[in-house]
């Protein structure tokens, strides 16, 4: 990243009025999480609709699959990227963050307003009876089984086949609209409607500035204010900078 363009974020961070951060795997790849969809990564040669789609619930592909997401979220750590959004939101810079990950680094790293869009693995629940469980029925028991009902134990994620938390979505669709400012980090912006939310922040009545800081090309490069293939950990550092 260049000193021109961190300046100008840490400017329109200063001068923002809302300004939200969303956020996606890139992020925490930096952690040494594994991402689901680039080369080597979770879905490499195979189709994540299949495997954690809401009908396969139940099978030991389906249990196994996330018994390794569960590991690895436990294994990793949230990295200086999240304690720096992190930071920014206690310093009144960041107003919210939307994320499509389901490691809980954010709020791991003591974000406290974040809506996990696509659920978490801090827990899993009964989609029987509800109750709550320990990931350790499927990183260690290897069960799937509810001891009070005939229900099946699941992670509390949002599968293929199932709509977002109609709540924590509506609040993520104002959180877009009154932003002035939205910074994506770590998403390519492929997977609808999470990427919609980049429209209602550009189309609301704040008419947010995008910045996007991703490896990866996005459809809303055309429309970014500011446009990075940086590393999400060495820009933010370089912008805070700029903040201090």
């Amino acid at each position: 990243m260049t000193k021109e363009a961190s300046k100008n974020i840490a400017k329109l961070l200063k001068e923002s009025n809302y300004a939200v951060i969303v956020t996606g795997a890139g992020i925490s790849t930096e952690s040494g999480l594994p991402d689901f969809r680039s080369q080597g990564g979770l879905w490499d040669g195979r189709r994540p609709e299949e495997i954690s789609h809401a009908s396969k619930v139940g099978t030991d592909e389906f249990r196994d699959f996330f018994t390794k997401r569960l590991n690895d979220a436990a294994e990793h750590k949230p990295n200086a990227a999240h304690r720096l959004l992190a930071d920014w939101e206690k310093k009144g810079l960041v107003q919210s963050i939307l994320t499509q990950n389901i490691d809980g680094y954010h709020k791991a790293a003591g974000s406290k307003k974040v809506l996990e869009l696509h659920g978490h693995l801090r827990y899993l629940t009964c989609n029987g009876c509800g109750r709550d469980y320990d990931v350790s029925k499927f990183t260690v028991e290897h069960s799937d089984a509810c001891l009070d009902c005939e229900g099946t134990v699941r992670p509390n994620v949002t599968l293929f086949g199932e709509e977002l938390p109609h709540l924590a979505w509506s609040e993520a669709i104002q959180e877009a609209r009154k932003a002035d400012l939205v910074i994506v980090l770590g998403t390519s912006l492929q997977v609808w409607p999470f990427n919609s939310l980049i429209d209602e922040a550009y189309q609301g009545g704040n008419a947010a500035r995008i910045v996007i800081v991703t490896e990866s090309e996005t459809p809303y490069d055309g429309i970014a204010s500011i446009r990075l293939h940086d590393k999400i950990t060495a820009a933010l550092q370089a912008v805070n900078e700029y903040l201090v």
